[in-house]
């Protein structure tokens, strides 16, 4: 397994992982869209990581942020923000969250 360190940089819709030492050769990007990977599995760790550092949980921020307000909108009676947020959410995902008859 190789202990080989990666500089990752922002480039375009990416994160790119540069060698170290020649800092214009690559090995592999990850989408920043899409968590997608594509080159060398040696920075395919690193990459996915630093993916999930930056992209994942600044996501999973504005969900808990997004719930606790719904939570709080729900306790005051007032669901009229709630009802035009679900009507962004697809018909079938919102049957999918509905308990089985």
């Amino acid at each position: 397994m190789s202990n080989q360190k990666f500089s990752i940089k922002k480039r375009g819709d990416f994160y790119v992982a540069f060698d170290t030492e020649d800092k214009k050769k690559s090995y592999g990007k990850v989408s920043i869209k899409t968590g997608k990977f594509v080159g060398d599995t040696r920075c395919m760790v690193e990459l996915c990581n630093y993916w999930d550092e930056n992209v994942r949980k600044k996501e999973d921020e504005i969900y808990d942020k997004v719930l606790e307000q719904i939570k709080k909108d729900v306790a005051d009676g007032d669901v009229s923000a709630i009802d035009e947020l679900l009507r962004f959410v697809p018909k079938k995902n919102l049957e999918a969250y509905l308990p089985e008859k």
